[in-house]
């Protein structure tokens, strides 16, 4: 996690960033935590939230062989919390993953 003062002299900019297993345990990052919902559903809560929605990016984390086939995306993002879901081309399974998540405290 990272807080920069905005180049134009404004609000000050967060940045979050991780990497969860498929478990929904944290591989590493810092000011949010984890959760799985359920099989292939991932919720991230921001330790501090952003002013308003945060731009947000997701990718698949892991061995090719295991992944290749997987895609991920994130059906919602407010500025509490951040989720994603993972899946295989034809149902939700679970994945390793890594995000950023940044913008406006």
């Amino acid at each position: 996690m990272a807080i920069l003062q905005n180049a134009a002299g404004g609000n000050p900019v967060q940045h979050i960033y991780g990497g969860i297993t498929p478990d929904g345990s944290t591989m590493f990052g810092e000011g949010f935590r984890s959760h799985k919902l359920r099989y292939g559903l991932y919720l991230i809560e921001f330790d501090k939230p952003f002013a308003k929605n945060p731009a947000a990016v997701c990718t698949i984390y892991g061995n090719e062989w295991e992944t290749f086939n997987k895609s991920i995306a994130i059906p919602e993002v407010s500025p509490w919390h951040l989720v994603c879901t993972t899946s295989s081309p034809d149902r939700p399974v679970d994945s390793g993953f890594t995000f950023i998540a940044f913008g406006d405290l």
